[in-house]
């Protein structure tokens, strides 16, 4: 072991505040190891031997629960339910030191885990638009994630957000129907009865005016008949005096 302080000392210090490889993390010892021999060393030791020997199923089953539920509260918190790549938020939640790794729980593989949340219900996949359909055999690259928030607030949330949309119109549904309202009001404020008989009563008159050459016949008339009148009277006189 190096002396305190010396530059070797130091420089071992750097490289185990650094992040090393998940590979060589070993969850049980929580001993985080720089390369494959000092990991082979460590699995060969007593002390690791000693600790692996105590762990049952239900350690297994807590790491895996406790790896989830960090996962997830991870991706809640930074990303909500936007979309993500899968590989890039993995290398994200990877970057705490402190959080479970994935080699201790029942999951052998991101895409394995990924398959879990999904068919669960946790989160929501799917595939980059022309990068194929295999979701068992796709690059974690090409595969999208999102969180899936079910909480009261969040259902709360949505619900209203789709009332509101249900009970907003479109812009030319409301203008036809202002249209159709301006048109009744005009409707309404109009006088269609008088109007109606105003109508017809021009129609009446116009069909009693008569004709200038009609006029002056009748104007006529009455001067012959006076004329008439007149001979009458001398015809009547003349037969007065024969007789007497």
């Amino acid at each position: 072991m190096s002396d305190y302080n010396t530059a070797k000392y130091l420089s071992k210090q750097m490289k185990a505040r650094g992040l090393q490889k998940l590979k060589f993390y070993c969850q049980v010892c929580k001993k985080q190891c720089r390369d494959e021999n000092g990991f082979k060393s460590h699995i060969r030791s007593p002390f690791h031997l000693k600790n692996i020997s105590s762990v049952t199923q239900k350690d297994i089953d807590d790491y895996s629960q406790q790896f989830e539920d960090n996962f997830l509260l991870l991706l809640k918190s930074s990303h909500g339910e936007k979309w993500i790549e899968a590989n890039k938020f993995y290398n994200e939640f990877i970057q705490d030191k402190d959080h479970i790794h994935m080699n201790a729980t029942r999951f052998t593989s991101l895409n394995k885990f990924i398959q879990h949340l999904g068919k669960t219900g946790r989160i929501k996949i799917k595939l980059d638009e022309d990068k194929g359909t295999d979701v068992d055999n796709i690059d974690m690259g090409q595969l999208q994630i999102s969180y899936i928030d079910r909480s009261h607030d969040n259902v709360m949330r949505k619900q209203q957000l789709n009332e509101l949309e249900s009970s907003q119109k479109s812009e030319q549904e409301i203008k036809i129907m202002l249209l159709q309202r301006q048109i009744e009001n005009v409707k309404s404020t109009m006088p269609t009865t008088s109007i109606i008989d105003q109508t017809v009563e021009s129609n009446s008159h116009l069909s009693t005016i008569t004709k200038p050459e009609e006029i002056n016949m009748h104007l006529s008339k009455p001067q012959m008949t006076k004329k008439v009148t007149k001979q009458k009277k001398k015809k009547k006189a003349s037969s007065k005096n024969v007789f007497e």
